[in-house]
């Protein structure tokens, strides 16, 4: 009997030492701190991060594109190794120098108007920007949900593999209790195989729970995004506060499909699809455009050396036109572009149905968790008090050993239901702050 105590001691003095070891490499996060941490090191919001900064460097090229002239140069020399001759009354005459050097600077600057729809261009690549940001929350959103049901996974093995613990305990007081008195000459030696058995078979459903919890931790470390050998734990317990409000469920609905961060990311796609059609609109009118170029030209033969060429410069300026009078082909996009904002006001009335249908779903889990959660915390002290009193007649040859083992059974599977309701609770409710972005 002593051994059994001993074998448990033993398990319970290794993890300590094995949690000592590790203590310098250990890392313990309560809920709010893992959070923080995952937004820092994740790396979905940290590459959701980089396309937003890419974005606004978009914005800047576009604005400089559109508003700020562009400007091009150009430089050649030409060897001429034949040049170009012709004859006039029997005399051959020859065309060019042996040597040209030109130099060509050009300026051209769009005028917005007609079919340079110059400021549709920013308000779409500001669009792109604000989308972009929209995914940084997106993402980050779906970061917290992940982490807060890493974090309650982890809560909740660490319950079960305390309940397991529990058990293993009363079955060891029970064979101990079963010994005695099958020593004595009360119970007889079934009894003793009996509680020696259950002993045994609680033994795999503990180590099953310990390896369990290893698994979770680590996944709670893949989900904050800790990318070194550092182990994690947490502090906390698996509560639930029944005071908790989020409001009645027909508001809460509303804000879930009007306010949803992809609800915001399907209007700014519109905007987009809007802002091309009108695009398409402006290509069936001309382009106009500034320009300006400045040159500098020298022709010499080879007798004069290259520092004492004579360079002259020539200066002109104008406006220009360009018009794609293939109307036809720019009919076709602007159609494509007409079908695209109609298939995406399709998608937002789909998606606002799909995130009313995603938010009942939840809050009616979180009712029917709740319910459970209250009906087991009541049962669990009917099945406290009925194993106490099972255990107290068994001592008093009241009752028979089965007795005892039936009624630490549903005291066992009564505390496991009632830590899976609160799991499911606060799972569902991890999903339910998903939705309203808390």
């Amino acid at each position: 009997m002593l051994m059994f105590k001993k074998v448990i001691l033993g398990l319970a003095f290794l993890l300590f030492i094995a949690g000592s070891g590790n203590a310098q490499t250990q890392k313990t996060f309560t809920l709010s701190e893992a959070i923080n941490e995952a937004l820092r090191n994740n790396t979905d919001v940290i590459n959701a991060r980089f396309e937003k900064n890419k974005a606004l460097e978009r914005v800047s090229q576009v604005y400089d594109e559109n508003l700020v002239p562009t400007f091009s140069l150009s430089t050649q020399y030409i060897r001429t190794f034949k040049k170009q001759a012709f004859d006039i009354f029997g005399q051959r005459y020859e065309i060019g120098t042996d040597n040209t050097i030109n130099n060509i600077l050009n300026v051209t600057e769009a005028i917005p108007f007609l079919g340079t729809p110059v400021f549709s261009g920013i308000r779409i690549a500001k669009t792109y920007a604000e989308l972009q940001n929209e995914n940084v929350d997106m993402v980050e959103t779906k970061v917290k949900v992940d982490v807060k049901k890493a974090f309650y996974n982890v809560l909740f093995l660490k319950e079960v593999a305390d309940v397991n613990s529990k058990s293993l305990q009363n079955a060891d007081d029970n064979l101990a209790l079963v010994e005695i008195r099958y020593r004595n000459g009360v119970n007889t030696e079934f009894d003793f195989l009996r509680a020696k058995v259950k002993v045994e078979t609680l033994k795999p459903s503990l180590s099953q729970s310990l390896n369990n919890l290893s698994i979770g931790k680590k996944l709670l470390k893949n989900a904050i995004g800790i990318k070194t050998n550092e182990e994690v734990d947490i502090a906390g317990m698996l509560t639930y506060d029944s005071t908790e409000v989020f409001g009645s469920t027909d508001d809460i609905l509303k804000r879930i499909a009007e306010n949803n961060v992809s609800i915001r990311q399907l209007n700014l796609s519109q905007n987009i699809n809007k802002e091309l059609v009108t695009v398409n609109n402006a290509n069936y009118m001309p382009k106009l455009y500034l320009f300006g170029q400045y040159q500098i030209d020298a022709m010499e033969d080879d007798p004069r050396g290259v520092l004492n060429y004579r360079f002259f410069t020539v200066a002109n300026a104008g406006i220009g036109l360009n018009w794609d009078l293939n109307f036809i082909r720019n009919t076709f996009k602007k159609r494509q572009a007409e079908i695209d904002v109609k298939k995406t006001d399709e998608t937002i009335l789909d998606a606002k149905q799909k995130l009313k249908i995603s938010g009942q779903n939840t809050i009616s889990a979180m009712e029917d968790a709740k319910k459970r959660i209250i009906a087991q915390s009541e049962t669990i002290k009917l099945a406290e008090r009925g194993y106490e009193l099972a255990t107290i007649s068994f001592k008093n040859g009241v009752l028979n050993q089965i007795d005892v083992l039936d009624a630490e059974l549903t005291l066992n599977q009564t505390r496991l239901a009632y830590l899976q309701a609160i799991y499911d609770y606060l799972n569902a409710k991890a999903d339910l702050e998903g939705l309203l972005e808390k």
